[in-house]
């Protein structure tokens, strides 16, 4: 049985909810779905008891956590008190990313990647900018959309997804919208793309209306929807932890917008510091499952 599976499904036996198991580890909702899945075809029995509200543990399901949480708890002393040995990665490793990314995927990946290496220090640069990794002396990159030509390495660490959202009390007041269509009679908060770039739209590539308010930044769109100042085109693992709270509610879930690829960019050339490739390692494993 996978170890990450085990630890999921114990987040969702913890928390009653696959969506509140998603938001403590800081995953997609549908990659717990997937894993408990997975588990269940690997256990072969039924772990938990799904209904519209609440997720209950079968006695099947009870029975496995009672013998996994101990082991679990026991892996985590294990990691976090063994100690470093010489040849272990030590140093620092610098890192940039999106500030929206940054603060809703990478800080609880590395908490995580801190307890498994002590010795590795890493510096994170938070900004929209594509830096220059070989001119600004920076190691890795993570970067929304399939990077253009360079001199660099670029891996796919997994895509990220968008939807429309809004604040109950924005809904209450003026409605929820049917169809894409619709969007049209409401107060739009779109995204507004670098110069040159592509806008993240819907399937005809154009939005529903010009954006009754328009930014750059994914966090400021967040924080004007969850003031209820009207729609918002997001990622959907920016609002997840909203959504779980019940301060943005998702409009229009059927609606198929096009997924971002989001990249793990670093320098080229060989050998690759043990410090800088552990991080890499850990950041491909932990968020190639969100």
């Amino acid at each position: 049985m996978d170890l990450n599976h085990l630890a999921i499904f114990q987040a969702v036996a913890e928390t009653q909810s696959f969506t509140k198991a998603a938001v403590r580890l800081g995953l997609d909702k549908s990659k717990v779905s997937r894993a408990l899945r997975a588990l269940e075809t690997s256990f072969g029995a039924a772990l938990l008891s799904r209904t519209t509200r609440m997720v209950r543990l079968t006695p099947e399901g009870q029975s496995l956590l009672s013998q996994v949480a101990p082991l679990l708890s026991g892996l985590r002393d294990v990691v976090a008190r063994t100690p470093q040995g010489p040849g272990a990665p030590s140093g620092e490793v610098t890192l940039t990313a999106p500030p929206d990314v940054g603060r809703a995927l990478l800080a609880p990946v590395l908490a995580g990647f801190r307890l498994r290496f002590p010795s590795v220090r890493v510096r994170v640069v938070l900004t929209y900018d594509v830096v220059d990794l070989l001119g600004e002396g920076m190691d890795l990159a993570l970067r929304v959309g399939r990077p253009g030509s360079g001199t660099f390495v670029a891996r796919k660490v997994m895509d990220l997804e968008a939807g429309f959202f809004a604040a109950p009390r924005y809904l209450e007041r003026r409605g929820q919208p049917a169809s894409p269509t619709e969007l049209a009679r409401h107060e739009g908060l779109w995204p507004a793309p670098p110069r040159g770039k592509r806008p993240f739209w819907t399937g005809s590539g154009q939005p529903p209306r010009a954006a009754s308010l328009a930014c750059s930044d994914f966090g400021f769109l967040l924080d004007v929807a969850r003031a209820g100042g009207g729609v918002a085109l997001l990622p959907t693992f920016l609002a997840a932890r909203d959504v779980a709270v019940g301060a943005l509610v998702r409009v229009l879930p059927e609606v198929a917008l096009r997924d971002a690829p989001l990249f793990l960019v670093s320098r080229p050339g060989k050998p690759v510091p043990p410090r800088v490739q552990a991080l890499k390692a850990y950041l491909m494993e932990t968020l190639g499952q969100a």
